[in-house]
């Protein structure tokens, strides 16, 4: 056994060896250590001071309720994780249960609700999710179809704009000009607006795709 201890390990047990609870040969140690060292004799004075203090002060009774409130709580905690433990064990249990039961009869219960066999469903899956990035995908190239002749439009109109004489340029900048700019586009925007559900009636190109696409 080691003799020769260091502080830390003397102090973490010196409390104990006030109240005789360390072995002999552990407290012989612990004294050696002690006489050749004034730090640790300290605080083990000061130790002794506060176990006297603490040995003055009067008992008070614990209440005849506090033992089994203590108890209670610790117990109810306890059943608490059991209660919690055992539903959760129940509940997938039955879940597993109902899940094997629903795949047994998955079939049977495929043809009275009138759908297909189940060994077809994950091709039907993949089936419905290719159909829907088809229609996207159309959606999509119907609609810069749609849109890329007006954008170009507009494009050209706007890169036309740096060709326009300084005097024209000048009478834009007056109010009158402005507001019928504004009534123009205002007005642009309604019909295209009015006449573009034609587009997705006849997918083909309708009164409003032959207006806008001039």
């Amino acid at each position: 056994m080691k003799t020769n201890l260091t502080c830390e390990t003397c102090e973490q047990e010196l409390c104990a060896y006030l109240d005789g609870a360390l072995h002999p040969a552990i407290a012989r140690a612990l004294e050696s250590h002690i006489e050749s060292c004034v730090r640790c004799g300290a605080r083990l004075e000061a130790y002794r001071v506060i176990s006297s203090r603490l040995a003055e002060l009067p008992e008070i009774a614990a209440p005849a309720w506090i033992e089994s409130r203590v108890l209670d709580s610790i117990t109810g905690r306890a059943r608490a994780r059991r209660f919690w433990s055992r539903g959760f064990a129940a509940a997938a249990a039955l879940s597993f249960a109902a899940t094997v039961g629903l795949i047994a009869h998955l079939p049977e219960l495929a043809r009275q609700w009138g759908l297909a066999e189940p060994a077809t469903w994950p091709v039907l899956a993949l089936r419905t999710a290719l159909d829907g990035i088809v229609s996207v995908a159309k959606r999509l190239a119907l609609d810069v179809t749609f849109y890329e002749p007006l954008a170009r439009q507009l494009w050209l109109a706007v890169s036309a704009l740096g060709t326009l004489p300084r005097a024209a340029l000048l009478t834009l900048r007056t109010t009158e000009a402005q507001l019928m700019v504004v009534v123009a586009v205002t007005l642009g925007v309604a019909l295209y607006l009015a006449l573009r559900p034609s587009r997705t009636r006849t997918r083909e190109g309708g009164i409003g795709h032959a207006c806008l696409s001039l």
